[in-house]
C-alpha cells in the first residue's frame, strides 16, 4: 500500500514537469477582445516575452515560434497595447528567415547586405 501511494506520488510529482506552459498562439491572439484587462490575459497565456512603455502605453509581446524539427520556420509576434490596465490595440507581425543563397550574392553591394 505504500509503495502504491509513493508511486502515485512520484506519477504525480513528474507529469508537473512535462506539463505544457500557457503560451500566446495565433488563435488565442484572435480570440483576444479589445477592453479585456491586461491581467486576464497574462493569466491565461503567461508572461509575456517582454513589456515596454513607448508612447505613454505598455506593449505586450508575445512570441511564437514554429519550428520544423529542430529548424526554426518562422516567428509570429503578438503585441498588445495596454493603457490604464486594458487593452486599446493588438497587432502581429510575422518574421522569416531569410532565405539561405542569400548569404551567398556574388555582389558585395547587394541591396540583402547592410
Amino acid at each position: 500500500m505504500r509503495t502504491t501511494k509513493v508511486l502515485l506520488a512520484a506519477c504525480l510529482i513528474l507529469s508537473g514537469c512535462f506539463s505544457k506552459s500557457a503560451m500566446m498562439s495565433q488563435q488565442t491572439f484572435s480570440d483576444v477582445q479589445i477592453g479585456t484587462p491586461i491581467e486576464t490575459i497574462v493569466h491565461e497565456n503567461g508572461e509575456p516575452y517582454s513589456v515596454e512603455n513607448k508612447n505613454g502605453m505598455e506593449e505586450y509581446r508575445y512570441v511564437e515560434r514554429v519550428t520544423n524539427g529542430n529548424r526554426l520556420v518562422y516567428e509570429n509576434h503578438f503585441v498588445l497595447f495596454v493603457k490604464g490596465g486594458v487593452i486599446v490595440a493588438k497587432t502581429v507581425t510575422q518574421e522569416k528567415l531569410p532565405a539561405f543563397d542569400l548569404m551567398y550574392q556574388d555582389d558585395p553591394n547587394h541591396s540583402q547586405y547592410p
